[in-house]
């Protein structure tokens, strides 16, 4: 609920010497006589707020119409029944919308006191006869509200503010440092890339006198001297090395502070080559560097034509959702998304000629001996830009983008290509298309019949959920440690238009991309606890792996239905371990950090499959606190240094107190290897392939 006033209502509640009935408080009354609703509203008025007022009978009424936002007050009188229970639950639904109880002494029941009325959660009790407190009572209130809603804007500006200074700092042209007592505390990429420092920690302690040689060093410490003693901004010319890195420019010290404490500024400006001065231009002029950029690449592509046989296509580029990033993390988070995306594009379409058209779209020539082929490189391109991760305002942001293609032949017009390739892309945009490789005028490369198409595969998907042709698999977890449990995990299979198994690898991340993968694992958990309820009916005490996508992580109505189906089954609450990807959980890692908190709200436990496979994987581990670790099957080798770093890794998890489950074990070999580390759990085809039985004699294990 929003401590937002409306406009008017912020007017009523300044205090003013006439009434203004140009302005109006929203204002709900809870009575059982409209008559004696209106002479409540006539009191406010005749006290100077002018009312826009609502009446209702039902408590459950005044309920939703709090919870909805459109009430700036509420009057509620002691006549209505039920006031003892509803009460609490307006406090806990609507705590930002003051709620007066109007008592009356001939009212039914024992009677409220103002005491009785603040402890079930009323903001105020006056008696009805008491006009003019009543009058005082809903201005204060007012009065509360519009300074709540003002420290809010104020603290929200403040943090933006914060941002767009660190990003500010961390983007700035000039390398910049703060330096405490003679020693760095911080400094950005500039600074680091130009004394050589390849991390900031790396720097952290270090003084600063030791990275300039002993003549610079000489002419700080008068700078120093300088800057003690009130001057403001202190420049020299310095000459420096460090980590092999020589350096020489211009340094100016100024007084500052960072993170509250006193400190000094240090900024620094290499010096420039005249060669450098057209670079230093283009950087201070984007726009006409991209307008520079269009003709040779245009230019380039009459060369690819006329210098080989191969087929040329022209696409347009655009990162989805990029408006959504401006109104998200505002003009710089969203440039800073913009250059990411154009730095690896450059990093990875080197053979490829590729342009600005602006900050967040390009163009890109592929060429080619067959479409096919060309094809496949845009979409190499796309998924490229899909597995880019990166920072932005203290959040995950994984951007993806959308490439519209038109091939150009050898007598065509590349601008009117070009625009061709655009129109292309407004027509994937209107249909709601994203994250793809689009190319209209290849029907004859890809038929709808082919299971690469997008759309083909989520009527698969709304197909297999209707008509039930989704298969769950059961694989053991075997334990190493003599848990005697029944343990399985969950694996999902599609049935194909032929009746063949078609592994989620085929279809889950396309279902993922178009937020549909949510209603898979809804359905696969109901099917699965279900299966699970009849199989523990049977003496059985087993529990089970369930996986579930980034769809659902994000939903955050996810947890409370989760919390809904495991209480209709009966089942305890320790018999489902829901499992997430370490890609997942790094992507969104906020929101995988609440799910987990979650899942412990309801004492279940959480698992982080395919772990391993990013670098600094123990990272995660900080801000998730799973209760087991599954790691990733490619990490299980018969390699004699991958067993020796497999063996390294189970004992830092066991040394944090994580359950350990490694999967694809297929030689007893390798099994011995695993219980002589420690590891808690194993999975793989030498015990069993998944099956669509829980039958696996865990008795044999024993």
């Amino acid at each position: 609920m929003s401590a937002q006033l409306s406009p008017s209502a912020q007017a009523a509640a300044t205090p003013h010497t006439h009434p203004l009935p140009e302005v109006t408080t929203r204002v709900l009354i809870g009575e059982k006589s409209e008559n004696a609703a209106h002479e409540l509203d006539s009191t406010l008025r005749n006290a100077g707020i002018a009312t826009k007022l609502s009446i209702s009978d039902d408590l459950m009424h005044v309920e939703q119409l709090l919870k909805e936002g459109t009430t700036d007050i509420a009057l509620l009188t002691d006549k209505m029944e039920g006031l003892d229970k509803i009460l609490p639950r307006l406090r806990e639904n609507a705590p930002h919308t003051p709620v007066i109880l109007v008592t009356h002494d001939n009212a039914p029941g024992p009677g409220w006191s103002v005491s009785s009325a603040l402890g079930l959660g009323a903001t105020d009790a006056v008696p009805a006869d008491c006009g003019e407190q009543l009058a005082l009572v809903v201005k204060r209130e007012l009065q509360h509200i519009c300074q709540r809603q003002h420290y809010s804007q104020v603290r929200r500006a403040l943090k933006e503010a914060e941002q767009r200074c660190q990003l500010l700092l961390q983007g700035a042209d000039a390398a910049i440092a703060y330096v405490h007592e003679g020693m760095h505390i911080h400094a950005n990429r500039g600074y680091l890339e130009m004394f050589g420092y390849a991390d900031g920690e790396e720097l952290i302690g270090v003084s600063l006198v030791d990275l300039l040689d002993e003549e610079s060093g000489q002419v700080l410490k008068q700078s120093l001297k300088r800057v003690r003693s009130g001057a403001e901004d202190v420049e020299f010319e310095f000459a420096g090395s460090a980590n092999h890195s020589e350096c020489a420019g211009s340094m100016t010290l100024t007084s500052s502070k960072y993170e509250g404490e006193p400190c000094l500024q240090v900024t620094v400006r290499p010096k420039q080559a005249k060669s450098e001065q057209a670079a230093s231009d283009e950087a201070a002029n984007p726009q006409a560097a991209d307008e520079l950029e269009i003709p040779g690449l245009l230019k380039t592509i009459e060369v690819l034509q006329q210098g080989t046989n191969s087929d040329v296509c022209l696409f347009f580029v655009s990162i989805d959702h990029f408006d959504q990033y401006r109104s998200e993390y505002g003009l710089l988070g969203a440039q800073s998304i913009a250059q990411g995306v154009w730095s690896h594009l450059q990093n990875t379409v080197d053979a490829s000629p590729c342009a600005r058209l602006n900050n967040f779209q390009y163009v890109l020539a592929i060429s080619g001996d067959e479409l096919n082929e060309i094809q496949e490189q845009a979409d190499a391109h796309r998924h490229s830009v899909s597995e880019l991760i990166l920072e932005i305002n203290g959040k995950t942001v994984r951007p993806t983008i959308s490439l519209s293609g038109i091939q150009v032949a050898e007598d065509a017009e590349l601008n009117g290509a070009l625009d061709d390739a655009y129109r292309n892309w407004l027509d994937d945009v209107k249909d709601g298309h994203s994250n793809q490789v689009s190319m209209p005028n290849m029907d004859n490369v890809a038929t709808t019949e082919s299971w690469n198409d997008a759309k083909v595969i989520l009527k698969q998907i709304t197909d297999a959920i209707e008509k039930k042709t989704f298969v769950l698999l059961f694989q053991p977890v075997i334990s190493l440690r003599g848990d005697s449990d029944e343990h399985y995990e969950v694996f999902l299979r599609m049935t194909g238009p032929n009746g063949e198994q078609i592994e989620p690898g085929k279809f889950l991340q396309t279902a993922i991309d178009n937020n549909v993968a949510g209603k898979i694992d809804r359905w696969v958990i109901l099917q699965a606890i279900k299966m699970l309820s009849v199989h523990r009916a049977k003496g059985n005490a087993t529990r089970l792996t369930i996986n579930v996508t980034s769809n659902s992580i994000v939903d955050p109505e996810f947890v409370n239905w989760l919390g809904v189906a495991i209480k209709a089954a009966r089942l305890p609450s320790d018999a489902v371990i829901f499992q997430i990807t370490e890609r997942d959980a790094t992507t969104y890692l906020r929101q995988t950090r609440e799910f987990v908190e979650g899942l412990r709200n309801m004492h279940c436990r959480a698992s982080l499959s395919r772990f391993g496979l990013i670098d600094q994987p123990f990272d995660t581990l900080k801000h998730i606190p799973a209760d087991l670790v599954k790691l990733d099957g490619n990490v299980v080798t018969d390699d004699e240094q991958d067993r020796s770093s497999l063996v390294e890794t189970i004992k830092q998890l066991q040394g944090q107190g994580k359950l350990t489950i490694v999967p694809m074990v297929e030689n007893a070999t390798l099994l011995s290897t695993l219980w002589q580390a420690g590891a808690n759990y194993i999975q793989g085809h030498y015990m069993q392939e998944p099956s669509t039985e829980m039958n696996y004699d865990f008795s044999t294990e024993e």
